[in-house]
């Protein structure tokens, strides 16, 4: 297994693993502009495995399980998500949010650092949440929209408000590790999600460009956060933390 693990490690096939997940990714925006779902059954549901070759790259331990169980949950999510059952899409929304608050959880578990609390964090999430309730609203009433499961999609963005909160609080707090590949991170997940949600209720589908763009967006989000964790965990506390049973 440690010489498994010393291959995974090497410079060069990191890099070449780098790039298989965004040729992937690319190609996943790829059948979106064509509608080729016939081929993104295979393109989406790839890329978090290929992440996990990227995460398998670093020195892992069980303080990475949070992390782990988010990627699972993210995966999951894909794999739901692009099936043509109600129930699976909104169960593959409900794995996202969960991956959002397992992400969340993992960056409070950062060791060293100090969780101050930060109103301003709170406040700014808050802020968006409310925003794009409001706005979604409405654009439901005044496009006489009916909305399915509303509760859901709130609790999803509810999620998605408390990652926010939390990489603000930890970037305004704490000046130990440099944070801002959380907050590009972030900002492309809620790019992704607008994108998203403007395709779906104002394009209905039909400019296939703004999938693409949210498709990115998101997919550059999830390696992001990933690699920006693992580096921060690596930094903050050394790689001999990470050799410990």
């Amino acid at each position: 297994m440690k010489k498994i693990l010393d291959i995974l490690r090497n410079g060069l096939l990191q890099n070449i693993v780098i790039g298989i997940y965004f040729i992937t990714l690319l190609l996943e925006c790829y059948f979106l502009y064509y509608r080729n779902y016939t081929l993104r059954i295979y393109s989406r549901p790839t890329l978090m495995p290929i992440l996990f070759l990227i995460f398998f790259q670093q020195f892992i331990s069980r303080n990475h399980l949070f992390i782990i169980a988010a990627m699972i949950a993210s995966c999951l999510g894909d794999y739901l998500t692009i099936s043509y059952s109600p129930l699976y899409q909104w169960t593959g929304l409900a794995c996202y949010g969960l991956s959002f608050i397992f992400y969340a959880i993992q960056l409070h578990k950062l060791e060293y650092l100090s969780f101050a609390s930060s109103k301003t964090a709170v406040f700014i999430s808050l802020v968006g949440l409310m925003i794009y309730i409001v706005v979604l609203e409405y654009f439901a009433s005044s496009h006489n929209l009916t909305l399915t499961k509303k509760p859901l999609t709130y609790m999803y963005a509810t999620a998605m408000a408390v990652l926010a909160a939390t990489i603000f609080n930890i970037f305004f707090n704490n000046k130990a590790f440099n944070f801002k590949f959380a907050l590009t991170a972030v900002a492309l997940l809620i790019l992704a999600n607008l994108l998203f949600d403007t395709s779906l209720y104002y394009f209905h589908r039909k400019q296939t460009w703004v999938d693409c763009i949210s498709a990115f967006s998101y997919g550059t989000y999830q390696f992001l956060i990933v690699r920006g964790l693992l580096r921060a965990k690596d930094k903050i506390m050394g790689t001999e933390y990470f050799n410990r049973i």
